[in-house]
């Protein structure tokens, strides 16, 4: 008889004795049915199976299997986004009936380097970009800086100096050119008195003997390049231009008194006098398009016994170049070999072609001394004509001179003809033995480019002024009305077999002979 507290219940030890016995008494109950089950016929089995007494364990079964089947469904998601690279969710309550160990290798595999459970590969990569962008920006505002700086040393000027050889195409151009020299010098001691920084000013001319305008243009005679280097040449004139100023270097550069020299041309004609860019250790010069080391470097590399990084190497010739004499000094009689050896080196004389000596000019700044010579790039210091169209350079800045290196086409409407010769054309290659005729007509009207109609106006007012210019120059030949076909002597164009061919979208043409 179970036992009574004071309050009159059941004791617990008695409740749990008697629910102790129950449940003894259930076990061997269920032992004594499952016995059964499994000595029942086939009969029994489906009886009990379907019978409505089974149905909550035909539920608990059936129960079993979805969260099986459901576990294999989180599983197989799991490793879908994990193959995606996605992140782990790590919510206990979604993965309630996963395994507590492939859970894990999942939180493992997504777990990042530093120890976060975040991937943050794409954030590194963006911050890589983001790194490399401002160094590319910084590197720009720099060399903005530099373009904006000018030598403000008390004093200090340039010397303008243009090589140059014998006979009537280079000899026109000269007088045009120191024309404009002077035009330009008078406007700068005009408007800055001491402190215009444009100095003097040379002809520098390799023909080793004087000719009729030693007396009208400052001159200076050097020998034309040896009949050991000419055979290496083979008609190559412009090797004749480093060994001419490889002679000055040598003989003359004392008795200027500027410090800096302005490399030119005799197709150069200043608009403006340019201001002293260079300082001792960093020259100023011009960037040719196409002029590219780093597609060249293969050759290059033939050339470049230190092994300069490419990208020291500039994309410049070795005019217009302003540069202190005494750094230039250091490096002429480099650029003069450089200039031999690449000329008698048969892949690179077909690659580099009529520009090689500019090439040349570029290896022996960067590989001669201790370390590359690196130049303030302005683009303002030229402009070149029919390709640009405006007085103003590429950068928004006025430009201070003009390179009629190429030739200008244009229709009877004054429209550009690029690769075709036009009603309207100008090439200075079409008076080699003549001088270019005063009053050369000025494009159509309906012409838009500046450029080459403002240096038409200077050959005009150039011609004009200078004396004896219509003993040596040539017949002007009327264009053609409009629809008939251009009827102009061969000599005038017996140079547009070498014209580049035409050209699509307005693109720059590829160098022609500087000649």
């Amino acid at each position: 008889m179970a036992r009574l507290d004071r309050k009159g219940g059941v004791s617990r030890s008695a409740a749990s004795g008697s629910q102790l016995k129950m449940a003894l008494l259930g076990l061997v109950v269920l032992a004594a049915v499952l016995g059964m089950l499994n000595m029942a016929p086939a009969s029994l089995h489906h009886e009990l199976h379907s019978s409505h007494s089974r149905k909550e364990l035909r539920q608990q079964t059936e129960g079993a299997v979805a969260a099986h089947e459901r576990r294999t469904r989180l599983q197989e998601e799991a490793e879908l986004e994990a193959a995606d690279g996605l992140s782990a969710t790590g919510d206990a309550s979604l993965h309630a009936d996963a395994d507590p160990a492939r859970t894990q290798t999942f939180k493992v595999q997504f777990d990042s380097a530093d120890g976060t459970d975040a991937d943050t590969s794409l954030d590194k990569a963006a911050a890589e970009r983001a790194e490399q962008e401002r160094a590319v920006k910084q590197q720009q505002e720099e060399a903005g800086k530099l373009a904006d700086e000018v030598n403000t040393t008390p004093g200090e000027k340039y010397h303008v100096i243009c090589s140059l050889g014998a006979g009537i195409y280079t000899q026109w151009q000269s007088r045009l050119a120191y024309y404009w020299y002077k035009k330009a010098k008078e406007e700068c001691d005009r408007e800055l008195g001491d402190k215009c920084q444009m100095g003097g000013y040379t002809r520098l001319l390799h023909s080793g003997g004087m000719d009729l305008w030693g007396d009208e243009i400052p001159t200076v005679v050097v020998s034309p390049l040896p009949a050991e280097y000419q055979q290496i040449a083979a008609g190559y004139v412009v090797l004749d231009r480093p060994y001419a100023f490889k002679q000055w270097v040598e003989k003359y550069i004392d008795t200027i008194p500027e410090n800096y020299i302005w490399m030119g041309e005799p197709d150069h004609v200043f608009l403006h006098a340019p201001p002293l860019w260079a300082t001792p250790d960093r020259p100023a010069a011009f960037p040719f398009f196409y002029i590219e080391p780093v597609k060249m470097k293969h050759i290059i590399d033939r050339f470049n016994p230190k092994q300069v990084p490419i990208d020291q190497f500039e994309k410049i010739g070795n005019s217009p170049v302003q540069i202190h004499k005494r750094q230039f000094a250091a490096i002429v009689d480099s650029w003069f070999k450089l200039s031999i050896a690449i000329k008698n080196d048969t892949e690179a004389d077909r690659e580099f072609g009529w520009v090689q000596e500019m090439y040349a000019y570029s290896i022996a700044s960067a590989t001669t001394l201790d370390k590359p010579i690196r130049y303030v790039l302005h683009v303002e210091m030229q402009l070149q004509p029919p390709w640009d169209k405006t007085l103003i350079s590429e950068n928004g800045r006025p430009a201070y001179m003009i390179h009629f290196t190429y030739g200008n086409d244009f229709n009877e409407k004054g429209e550009f003809t690029p690769g075709k010769v036009g009603f309207w054309h100008w090439d200075k290659r079409d008076w080699t033995s003549k001088y270019i005729p005063r009053n050369f007509p000025l494009p159509p009207e309906g012409c838009n480019n500046l450029a080459a109609i403002e240096l038409v106006k200077r050959v005009n007012e150039a011609a004009n002024h200078l004396e004896n210019w219509d003993e040596y120059a040539g017949q002007l030949q009327t264009p053609a009305a409009p629809g008939d076909t251009p009827k102009e002597p061969q000599e005038q164009r017996r140079a547009l077999a070498a014209a580049p061919a035409p050209l699509l979208h307005g693109a720059r043409p590829e160098p022609r002979a500087r000649r």
